[in-house]
């Protein structure tokens, strides 16, 4: 039997897929956790996280009003952090939104 990313090699080049596992990297806990230590935010890793990218826009959530105001104070930085980790992602910049559900942003 076939392993999916065999399976998937048959169908997507390898460019094609190396950019898929860098977009899973780009949302994964890790590295949130590490733009937010090089912007000095790492006590926000465990009340946010990085939710979308779209039109450029990246999303990140986080589960009370004070920490959005918080990353927010610090949104350049970030920015510029995320441009510098994936300068291939093309970034215009950031919005925030509340978790409104009942668990932790994580």
């Amino acid at each position: 039997m076939k392993r999916a990313g065999e399976i998937l090699a048959e169908f997507f080049d390898k460019e094609t897929i190396k950019k898929a596992e860098e977009m899973g990297d780009f949302f994964s806990p890790s590295v949130w956790s590490g733009l937010l230590e090089s912007c000095k935010l790492s006590q926000g890793v465990s009340h946010s996280r990085i939710v979308d990218l779209e039109n450029s826009i990246l999303l990140i959530e986080a589960d009370h009003p004070g920490w959005i105001q918080l990353l927010q104070t610090k949104q350049r930085d970030l920015l510029n952090a995320v441009r510098s980790r994936f300068p291939e992602i093309p970034l215009d910049g950031i919005s925030f939104r509340l978790n409104k559900g009942q668990d932790n942003a994580n």
